[in-house]
């Protein structure tokens, strides 16, 4: 999403609407926050440059700390046998994240009463987008326009719920200004999954298949298809899920990249891979997203062109790509100049994301969804529905890629996978290339929960820094932050915390 001068006043409303800019519960005291030195919302929803500046708010949680830009990707990534939280970290709700010993008042889990978490975020745009919905209807400007606009926040509220009920379970589903004032219950799953199908499939129906260059990042057409795809694919539907991922193959607008790391670099954002991403540019302004800082070493500095470690890919999961594959290469590395231009040394890190310069504004996005990612989804759908060897075909294609390596090599590994796989060995290697493919980009966690307690046990289990007596299944549903209980008497906790 676009955050320069056409859309200036984003930052503008994000600030200013603190009642839009802290909705972490259904509790009416939070959400009716009017300080005197900010703009109302009856003030601001005035004309098409106030619904431009809406909407490019509700863009914004996405690339923000509670989200992609610190909580959301610390914990996706710590919690899975993909990577461990570093061994110098001391903070014991981050360590609490690699144990799976995360309670119901850790920040990064479940956040606070003033901020952080992946609810308190996924709310956020959640509430940016109900009154984006309600107020731009009865604003003056082009209806092509205005309809592209209420779209956009229909695919964010939907791709809000989808985090939220993946994460949560049961959540509650408010979907105007008026009910965020109420003391809401959790709403089932079953209708919560309704109101994503009915908003994403509405948005798809608006949204354009492209934007302009000035436009790169704004939900498309194909944005909301994978949402959907996805999204019916976590409900074992598989006819649908297949249709929808085939939309986007069939609509000739996106790719893989020739070279896999290419598809992460500087320069990357918005090209024909990533179809839906979190920015974090400063060409479009967007808040940075210092994916450096929790991936690189500290030992290269972490003020400068070091990191934290936050999280570190465990050598099981480095030992577990094919022999010889590419991703393998390009993904790690063990060392890196420090700011006295020494070379150090240190245990493997994560490497996939490299932005020009750190601290500071990055230049490399978060993706949410990938061409790659795509392929592999309709590739289980179709082998779920006994199609495996067309089901193969597709992920014969990511293992390709693989196989160029830079984009002009003809690598041994990894080799096509055979047609004459059996289904269940079949479903077995499309979650092995999606561990591979897919690595560090938050979506392990979504994968191991989808497969089922005995994948989930199985893959924790492999974590050495994982509390053994916390591999259960009430760990794969987080808690709900007891804040928001206390705040909301009507909402109640997950079995198991």
């Amino acid at each position: 999403m676009t955050y320069n001068s056409s859309t200036a006043r984003a930052t503008q409303l994000a600030v200013a609407l603190l009642l839009v800019a802290a909705p972490i519960s259904a509790c009416k005291d939070a959400l009716t926050e009017n300080p005197r030195d900010r703009i109302s919302t009856e003030a601001f929803f005035q004309t098409a440059a106030d619904a431009k500046a809406a909407i490019a708010a509700t863009y914004r949680p996405l690339s923000t700390g509670s989200l992609w830009g610190t909580n959301l990707q610390w914990a996706l990534n710590a919690a899975t046998d993909e990577s461990r939280v570093g061994p110098e970290e001391e903070n014991p709700n981050i360590v609490a994240l690699t144990q799976l010993a995360w309670t119901t008042t850790n920040p990064y889990i479940a956040g606070s009463n003033s901020s952080g978490g992946a609810w308190a975020g996924l709310y956020q745009m959640i509430t940016r987008a109900n009154l984006v919905l309600d107020k731009v209807p009865a604003i003056t400007m082009d209806e092509t326009q205005k309809n592209q606009i209420l779209a956009e926040a229909k695919f964010l509220r939907a791709l809000g719920y989808f985090y939220l009920v993946r994460l949560y379970g049961d959540v509650p589903l408010v979907l105007t200004p008026e009910q965020q004032e109420a003391q809401s219950a959790r709403t089932p799953q079953a209708e919560v999954f309704a109101q994503i199908v009915k908003d994403a499939t509405e948005a798809e129906a608006v949204l354009p298949a492209t934007w302009t260059a000035t436009d790169k990042g704004r939900a498309t057409k194909g944005a909301a298809e994978a949402l959907l795809a996805e999204q019916y694919i976590w409900r074992k539907d598989w006819p649908n899920a297949a249709l929808n991922a085939k939309k986007i193959i069939d609509s000739g607008i996106y790719g893989l990249q020739p070279n896999y790391i290419n598809a992460f670099l500087p320069g990357s954002q918005n090209r024909n891979e990533e179809i839906f991403a979190a920015q974090s540019s400063s060409a479009t302004g967007a808040p940075a997203i210092d994916i450096a800082a929790w991936e690189y070493p500290r030992a290269m500095n972490p003020n400068s062109n070091g990191g934290w470690g936050t999280w570190q890919p465990l050598q099981s999961f480095i030992n577990s790509y094919p022999a010889g594959d590419y991703r393998r290469e390009v993904s790690f590395f063990t060392s890196g100049i420090d700011p006295a231009g020494k070379v150090v040394t240190f245990l493997p890190h994560v490497y996939k994301f490299r932005p020009t310069q750190r601290p500071g504004q990055q230049d490399v996005n978060w993706p949410i969804y990938r061409y790659a990612d795509v392929l592999l989804m309709y590739a289980e759908a179709l082998n779920e529905q006994g199609q495996t060897a067309a089901a193969i075909d597709y992920v014969n294609m990511i293992r390709a890629r693989a196989r160029n390596g830079t984009g002009a090599e003809n690598r041994a590994s990894p080799a096509n996978l055979t047609p004459a796989l059996t289904q269940a060995q079949a479903r077995a290697a499309i979650f092995d290339e999606r561990k591979w493919e897919l690595a560090f980009e938050g979506k392990r966690w979504f994968d191991l929960v989808h497969q089922g307690f005995p994948a989930f046990q199985a893959a924790e289990s492999s974590d050495p820094t994982v509390i053994p007596t916390n591999i259960q299944p009430t760990r794969m549903v987080w808690p709900i932050p007891q804040a928001q209980i206390d705040l909301n008497p009507a909402l109640t906790q997950n079995p198991g915390y």
